[in-house]
């Protein structure tokens, strides 16, 4: 209460030194005395902000997550992909499709991005929030066994199958297994008339603990504009 008091006898002081300065004068005055309040309300109004984001996405269903990384011609522009996607979808108020482009990983490196970006899918997968990953081959068979990665040839419903049977990447899995863990990205509406497209396509891998099935299914016919 002494703090409130002392504000308050302060401010009164300021107002009837302001009433005695031109106009400039006080301007400069508010400016020098009250640059640490003013510090102090941005910093208020910036954790408001972020509060009320991270309350607004625990209210809203995430219906499909997915990271896109080495994306060196920004093929996948995730904002972009996201609105596009959810209008595609249909999708109804309170639900959300969360994409993420800024991911770059090169195996074996030790630079602090890199480093991050491993990490950051790593974390998403082991909390079984990332349906799925669109990346280099190489990195799709780094990755498959040590991920949780879904056999696209069981996953995939039979017109789909049928189409990308010859777009499918093996890798062999945790147990040594060889499955269907990547499809390759050429010609779909993210890829056309890149550089890169036939030389070191991207491949869409699937995570095998997935709830959002039917989502992924829909995300494949958007991206190869089967509807």
């Amino acid at each position: 209460m002494k703090i409130f008091r002392k504000l308050k006898r302060n401010f009164a002081d300021d107002r009837a030194t302001l009433k005695s300065l031109p106009f400039r004068q006080k301007i400069r005055f508010i400016l020098d005395y009250y640059k640490g309040y003013f510090f102090i309300f941005l910093c208020l109004c910036l954790l408001g902000y972020y509060v009320g984001d991270l309350w607004l996405q625990t209210q809203r269903d995430t219906v499909l997550e997915g990271f896109f990384s080495n994306d060196d011609e920004n093929l996948f522009p995730a904002q972009k992909i996201a609105e596009d996607f959810s209008a595609y979808a249909g999708l109804k108020r309170g639900q959300q499709v969360i994409f993420d482009d800024s991911l770059y990983v090169i195996t074996g490196s030790s630079a602090d991005y890199n480093t991050a970006s491993q990490g950051k899918i790593m974390a998403y997968v082991s909390a079984r929030e990332l349906d799925f990953l669109i990346t280099t081959g190489d990195l799709v068979k780094t990755y498959a066994p040590s991920f949780p990665v879904q056999d696209l040839e069981e996953f995939l419903p039979d017109d789909l199958k049928a189409l990308f049977k010859d777009r499918l990447l093996y890798a062999a899995d945790s147990t040594g297994r060889t499955k269907a863990c990547g499809i390759s990205m050429e010609g779909s509406r993210f890829t056309k008339n890149s550089e890169s497209e036939k030389e070191a396509p991207h491949y869409l891998m699937v995570y095998s603990y997935t709830e959002h099935k039917d989502m992924i299914v829909k995300f494949l016919r958007y991206a190869f504009e089967l509807e």
